[in-house]
């Protein structure tokens, strides 16, 4: 357990002061700090700008990273030893924290992990000096952004949340291990997420404290102001050592909030903030501090006028308008009696068409007025309890270590999302946490996340489809536009990424003469290597009329000859060479059409005409492994197999054995990457997003998702094919309009 033995100190520090340190935020926070000495009340004002020691409270600095505009910080740190010998310690400490929280992008929790793990690698390197006594603690770090609050506690550290239903302890019970901030380079943090109300209550304090009288304590915090509450606080306390920051979550800024205590627009300089009545003299010298923190500020009265109420503000201005514009009707058709007896010559109206008109149309306005007031606060209803819902999920899922339970819960967050897309798309606290599910998500089923990044935009119009890195070390990416079927080159250095070319060239297109023949419609390209037929390595076109056009780009020409069997194809799909021949998946025949290579063209050989196998009415894609002739099948409803000599050598139940523990959904192509058996079978699963990478026996190896680094989007789910360049692993693919590549940060 934690020793925090009782010393008297000099200088110490006690606040009960309303402080807002959200600034464009529904709730807003009040602050009251409570430091005892053997049950003295210490001075505030004497130890500082943060007063009491180890205890932080803080809005975003002027410069904060992007994401972090709107976020409060909440900061209790513990050690061994007396406040007296660990105070400056302490300061670093969390000056270190408030820093890297800041400055750090990304999610809260894993900016506060950060922010954590640095503190304790500094505690660490301290103790490890043995310049002085040796400190260990406990921290709690809370962050509050809207309505949500985020807190990661490591040690013995605690924390009460006060509602109007009673006091809930963080954590429940004690863990089963609390490792001491300070002790190793590991620690275990806990992690916590709650959605604020109105009048809810926040108490960090010592660990110390942590068997205070539960009644006694939702007396003072249930239904209580930051005011009422700390003297109770520090009656039940007594004769005893404790630092307490207690938060008080607001709707509104409170009436009697002082003048000093208000600052200016956040480009403006921040001023300190003194506890009410405070006069304006400067600190002692001997109290500055090299570096002050950032001081927490209020908002002005502008800036919080935009409150929880918004919804019905603007339905409200709304109806204004409509109001206005009635008005401005009734006197367009009903002009001001003295302009009528100008314009008639007569003081009199005896016309009864236009008062009528208007007693219809007022009722019938009215009408829609309040309707859409009513409407838009149904949205908004349903879209705070949607939000509410995905963070209890979330919450939820944190506090259990049950992977399944977990999936559930992140899975009901995924479809609030959606449903919360069709009412106020684009959402930002939605999107965030719908990313949240998705992240926490990808560390349950072992996800590795890649950057994607955009190579090219093609012209409007296009639907890209296959695409093919050039074998070699020559680079150039081939990509087919089934949209508006034209093939496009884009020439490339080794790396298939620094581009030689500023614009992609067009080297194919339906309609297109080559030779003696028309292109058709094409449906899918391929390399083809060179070997005892053909001198020099090309791309192979295929179109549904049986074309195959090759392009070579070593002389930049095309060829162009006729298949056979053509005439009794139904609705070919893919294509894929082994051992000098061609095969063409028909899933409307339900066949592979086997083609064998003659100099630049190839023939049919009636013997074997095709390979059958089953359900190949439902197959996707296929690849030929080189080694052994083996036939990978990919089926549209998420089933996947190898056939040697036509007998199964696995199927999709092999793959949910080794560790895929979420099935392929919509998958649309596969392809066999690497050469002999250091082969991978790599799979696009649109459907859940993601590449997975197989072993050739069947094994479940990785799986892949990506972020479009412009949109935030899902990179994976919109893909048209992949392909994939090894050492390092680069993945290519197309979406409808444009070419990326996902790479590992």
């Amino acid at each position: 357990m934690l020793s925090l033995p009782a010393h008297k100190l000099e200088l110490g520090a006690y606040s009960s002061r309303r402080v807002t340190v959200t600034e464009t935020v529904e709730l807003q926070a009040v602050i009251g700090q409570l430091y005892l000495i053997e049950g003295a009340t210490q001075d505030t004002a004497a130890s500082g700008p943060q007063g009491v020691p180890g205890v932080l409270a803080i809005s975003a600095p002027p410069k904060a990273a992007r994401g972090r505009e709107r976020d409060s910080l909440f900061v209790h740190l513990s050690l061994s030893g007396p406040p007296a010998g660990y105070s400056e310690l302490a300061q670093t400490l969390l000056d270190l924290i408030r820093d890297h929280y800041y400055q750090s992008s990304g999610g809260v929790t894993s900016a506060l992990r950060t922010a954590i793990m640095e503190a304790n690698q500094r505690l660490l390197r301290v103790n490890i000096s043995g310049k002085g006594a040796l400190r260990e603690g406990a921290l709690v770090c809370a962050v509050m952004r809207g309505q949500e609050l985020f807190m990661v506690q490591t040690g013995e550290a605690f924390a009460l949340i006060a509602r109007n239903f009673g006091v809930e302890r963080l954590p429940a019970g004690e863990p089963d291990r609390m490792t001491p901030l300070g002790r190793t380079a590991g620690l275990d943090l806990r992690y916590f997420h709650n959605w604020l109300e109105p009048g809810d209550m926040l108490l960090l304090a010592d660990p110390r404290l942590t068997n205070l009288p539960a009644e006694a304590v939702k007396r003072a915090l249930v239904d209580s102001t930051v005011e009422e509450a700390l003297p109770q606080l520090r009656q039940m306390i007594g004769q005893e050592t404790a630092r307490l920051l207690l938060v008080e979550f607001i709707d509104e800024a409170p009436p009697d909030l002082p003048d000093v205590m208000v600052a200016a627009p956040t480009a403006a300089p921040r001023r300190d903030i003194r506890p009410a009545g405070q006069k304006d003299n400067p600190p002692p010298a001997q109290n500055k501090r090299k570096s002050s923190p950032p001081q927490v500020v209020l908002p002005s009265a502008e800036e919080v006028q935009d409150t929880a109420r918004q919804a019905t503000s603007r339905a409200a201005i709304g109806a204004g308008v409509a109001t206005g514009w009635l008005a401005d009707l009734m006197g367009r058709l009903r002009p001001p009696r003295e302009a009528q007896t100008r314009s008639n010559g007569r003081g009199s109206d005896d016309g009864w068409a236009l008062p009528a008109l208007i007693a219809v149309l007022i009722p019938i306005i009215v009408a829609v007025i309040v309707t859409s007031v009513f409407v838009q606060r149904g949205r908004v209803q349903r879209m705070s309890e949607i939000k509410r819902d995905m963070n209890e999920a979330i919450g939820l899922a944190a506090q259990t270590d049950d992977a399944l339970a977990q999936r559930t819960y992140y899975n009901e967050v995924l479809l609030l999302a959606a449903e919360a897309e069709v009412i106020r798309p684009d959402d930002p606290d939605v999107q965030r946490l719908r990313q949240t599910a998705l992240v926490q998500t990808d560390l349950i089923e072992d996800v590795t996340r890649l950057a994607g990044r955009r190579l090219y935009t093609y012209p409007a119009g296009a639907n890209m489809g296959s695409l093919v890195l050039r074998e070699g070390l020559n680079g150039d990416i081939f990509a087919l536009d089934r949209g508006t079927g034209r093939v496009f080159r884009h020439e490339t250095a080794e790396d298939f990424v620094t581009f030689t070319a500023e614009t992609a060239s067009e080297i194919l297109f339906s309609g297109q003469a080559v030779g003696n023949q028309i292109v058709g419609t094409l449906f899918d390209m391929t390399w083809r290597s060179r070997d005892t037929q053909v001198s020099e390595a090309g791309l192979t076109m295929l179109d549904r009329a049986g074309l195959l056009t090759t392009f070579v780009p070593t002389f930049g020409e095309l060829q162009a000859t006729k298949l056979g069997l053509a005439s009794e194809w139904q609705n070919p799909v893919a294509i894929t060479y082994f051992n000098e021949r061609m095969y063409v998946l028909d899933p409307g025949a339900a066949r592979i059409w086997r083609y064998f290579a003659e100099g630049s063209g190839f023939f049919v050989d009636e013997e074997q005409r095709a390979i059958e196998l089953p359900d190949l009415d439902k197959a996707v894609d296929i690849d030929i492994y080189a080694e052994d002739g083996s036939i990978l099948v990919l089926y549209g409803d998420g089933r996947m197999r190898r056939y040697v000599n036509g007998s199964l050598l696995w199927e999709e139940t092999n793959l949910r054995d080794s560790g895929m523990t979420t099935p392929l959904i919509a998958p649309t192509r596969l392809k066999i990457i690497g050469r002999g058996l250091n082969s991978s079978i790599f799979v696009a699963d649109p459907g859940s997003g993601r590449i997975i990478q197989l072993s050739l026996g069947g094994t479940f190896l990785a799986q892949y998702k990506a972020v479009d680094l412009e949109t935030d989007q899902e990179l994976f789910t919109n893909m048209g094919d992949f392909d994939i360049a090894e050492s390092p692993l680069r993945i290519f693919v197309t979406t409808s309009n444009g070419l990326y590549v996902a790479t590992q940060n």
